[in-house]
């Protein structure tokens, strides 16, 4: 069973009705010279793939504006004040917003001009549509597309190799073997029960010691998951914290203007956040994983 993000229609509807779109994420929390992303959503599904839970990398969903905006009112995150040196994962990118502003802001920074932006998902049409958004907005930033399948990311139990067994890389779809990264970022990740051991141990394997991990969701009561991938996290030996109702703290304090916060909303709405779910409060969470330094570290270096 799956649990659509609120308004679990509005995915069809966007779908159908609007191929193209932009996204103008306000830049420091101000509007001056705001980001402009163009993304085109996938016209066509995979068929063979089932009608919900694995065709929503085809369209947007409103967390990823949400992430997006959570990164540019937070400019420390990619600058990576308190990570080491490395490059930045989108996890399960989908249409690609919030790896595209990620790469946006980093380039308008400079001081992360050496870094690479990895776009990553599994389904091979979504991978195509990928590439045509980063060809649709005009950045320098390194990047990739690359396909990676959570199922690939699970630890090696009958391995006797401790390496092997919990490996300090991952692997993508053709078994290639990376190395790690310095932040991951993702939006609407979590939707079915499994989902957050399977996230919880794809996050362990792409990221560094000392890195960190956003993962930016709606509420905890609206989708399977959510609840429980703060400890599927901690099991791993990573570290969690929680902040919820993050779209009521920038009503109130997040934006500097009403219309910083009405932009907000527009974007919110392209991705699918109706009325209805305004009125009714439903917000969105964040979950910020770090994976602590230890004595011994594995990797492809």
């Amino acid at each position: 069973m799956v649990i659509l993000p609120v308004g679990s229609s509005y995915g069809k509807k966007v779908m159908s009705c609007i191929n193209h779109l932009t996204f103008s994420i306000p830049s420091g929390r101000t509007l001056e010279s705001p980001l402009q992303i163009r993304l085109h959503q996938a016209s066509t599904k995979d068929e063979n793939q089932g009608e919900n839970e694995t065709n929503t990398g085809f369209i947007m969903w409103p967390s990823a504006v949400m992430l997006s905006h959570y990164l540019s009112n937070n400019p420390h995150v990619l600058r990576g004040d308190d990570t080491p040196d490395g490059d930045v994962m989108e996890l399960g990118s989908g249409c690609g917003l919030a790896g595209l502003t990620a790469a946006a802001l980093m380039q308008n920074d400079g001081s992360t001009s050496d870094d690479k932006v990895v776009f990553t998902d599994y389904n091979r049409a979504v991978l195509e549509n990928l590439k045509r958004n980063i060809e649709l907005n005009d950045f320098v930033v390194q990047h990739e597309v690359l396909a990676l399948d959570w199922f690939d990311q699970q630890p090696l139990e009958d391995s006797s190799d401790p390496v092997e067994k919990e490996a300090n890389t991952w692997v993508d779809m053709d078994g290639t073997s990376h190395g790690q990264f310095r932040l991951i970022i993702g939006a609407d990740l979590l939707v079915c029960t499994n989902d957050a051991e399977l996230v919880a141990a794809t996050i362990y394997r792409a990221l560094m010691e000392g890195g960190r991990a956003l993962i930016l969701g709606p509420s905890s009561n609206r989708r399977f998951g959510l609840a429980t991938f703060p400890d599927a996290c901690r099991e791993k030996g990573m570290t969690v914290t929680v902040d919820e109702n993050i779209l009521d703290a920038n009503r109130t304090s997040g934006f500097d203007t009403e219309r910083s916060r009405q932009k907000l909303m527009n974007g919110l709405e392209l991705g699918g956040y109706n009325q209805r779910a305004n009125s009714l409060g439903h917000d969105f969470t964040v979950f910020t994983i770090d994976k602590p330094i230890t004595t011994t570290s594995y990797g492809l270096g």
